[in-house]
């Protein structure tokens, strides 16, 4: 038996935006057409990143035009098709298609900032409206109004835990989201946004690309009361295949190793930002390539068994329940994956590696698909 795939994350927007075709064959990517029907993938989540350093008032935009791009790739092709609801999901998967459903990375998408509540507010509902389903509260860096798991600003790093990491501004997007029927997805929360958040809303949520925090001690992944809390309130967490969340090993190399590159690649950043540069600009995508070129030079070989994909996928089910547990890649946002994976068509032997460890084809498809549309089926309603 083989069973369909849904990806509740990748960052494959940044192919389409450097005017990639992907219908076509890219092995310099890990998600093209070709390898999404190899790899069985019959939904594949498409975020609209939006980087925390544009300026407010140009965020919204910036995240519609990466929209508009998800969306004409949806549309261009008998293969694909453009999905919202649980229900269009299920009928992609009977015809064999690859649905495309979009969502947004970052609610600096929103474009807040002190006294404009109501017109981020509104920007959420425009996202609503053109068919966005999930919102990634934070990335990498705090907002106004809620806490990331790895960037300094406004909030105390390191976190002191347990409250205080939503702001009551925060909560109102929280509220609306659940009005709207927009996913809340905590991957890059902090803890403590993550507890605020998960008693905040009143539907389930998920962490989209996010792994277990006992295998690897990244900040980025959810500790067992975390994952025992997603699993009781009925959310799942999508296992991320960076081998930096994947590998403690990895990890260790990545801050011992990396520090100083990974400094400069944020210190581009910055000097763009303060020079009003936009995030599209080839003076400003050049200096980054080379950052992230350098730092990839010094990774080279930094690999985590392919193994330790199946490893997490089975703690978190043993931590958090076989109904809390689905597919993140977060392909095409990460550079270094686990020996042997070069895109979206790995699925059938991850199937096989969990086959091996004696997983039911029943819980085997839970994590693949079913358990994310039962999520999502809560938010269509």
């Amino acid at each position: 038996m083989s069973h369909a795939v849904i990806d509740l994350h990748c960052d494959s927007v940044y192919s389409l935006s450097a005017g990639r075709d992907l219908r076509l064959s890219n092995p310099g990517c890990h998600v093209d057409l070709p390898r999404l029907k190899k790899g069985r993938v019959g939904c594949q989540v498409f975020a609209a990143f939006v980087p925390s350093f544009l300026d407010p008032a140009a965020a919204f935009d910036f995240a519609s035009e990466k929209l508009d791009l998800i969306d004409s790739f949806a549309r261009s092709d008998p293969a694909l098709a453009p999905v919202e609801t649980a229900k269009d999901i299920r009928a992609v998967l009977g015809l064999g298609k690859t649905g495309i459903l979009p969502a947004v990375e970052n609610g600096h998408a929103i474009g807040f900032s002190p006294g404009g509540e109501q017109e981020s507010l509104r920007r959420l509902e425009a996202f609503r409206r053109r068919g966005v389903r999930i919102m990634t509260l934070v990335h990498g860096k705090h907002l106004p109004w809620i806490a990331s798991a790895t960037g300094p600003g406004p909030f105390p790093r390191p976190w002191p835990g347990g409250g205080a990491g939503l702001s009551p501004f925060g909560g109102r997007v929280i509220d609306a989201m659940n009005d709207l029927g927009i996913m809340v997805d905590l991957s890059h929360s902090s803890e403590g946004a993550f507890w605020d958040v998960l008693g905040r809303s009143k539907r389930p949520v998920i962490a989209s690309h996010s792994c277990a925090y006992a295998l690897c001690a990244s900040s980025r992944n959810l500790t067992d009361d975390q994952l025992k809390a997603l699993g009781g309130s009925g959310g799942v967490a999508g296992v991320n295949f960076f081998s930096v969340f994947l590998s403690e090993t990895c990890r260790r190399r990545m801050e011992e190793d990396c520090s100083v590159l990974v400094e400069e690649a944020e210190g581009t950043e910055e000097a763009f930002r303060r020079a009003g540069t936009s995030y599209d600009d080839p003076a400003y995508r050049s200096a980054r390539n080379r950052a992230d070129r350098r730092l990839a030079e010094r990774l080279e070989g930094l690999e985590a068994p392919f193994s330790l994909v199946a490893d997490h996928i089975e703690y978190m089910v043993k931590t958090a329940g076989e109904d809390a547990v689905a597919l993140g890649s977060d392909f095409d946002g990460i550079f270094a994956a686990p020996r042997g994976i070069t895109g979206c068509d790995v699925y059938p032997r991850l199937e096989e590696d969990l086959r091996r460890r004696d997983f039911s084809e029943e819980r085997i498809e839970k994590i693949f698909s079913g358990n994310f549309l039962r999520v999502l089926e809560a938010w269509d309603r």
